[in-house]
């Protein structure tokens, strides 16, 4: 016997497949620009990534519960 339902990793395979289709249009019609980052950029991002995961590193738990 079959599924009766899709699993939720279905569903949210469908949304995303959905979303990336929705983008591509967009891009294709020209409402949507994707352009890569500058150097100068990328460095801002890693630099906020590297802030967040020192933040992170301090917030986990050291023991199991």
């Amino acid at each position: 016997m079959g599924q009766s339902r899709p699993t939720q990793r279905d569903i949210a395979d469908a949304k995303k497949a959905e979303r990336r289709a929705e983008m591509d249009r967009a891009i294709a019609e020209g409402r949507l620009v994707v352009r890569t980052m500058t150097a100068e950029e990328r460095e801002q991002a890693d630099a906020r990534r590297a802030a967040a995961d020192a933040r992170g590193a301090t917030r986990r738990r050291t023991k199991p519960r």
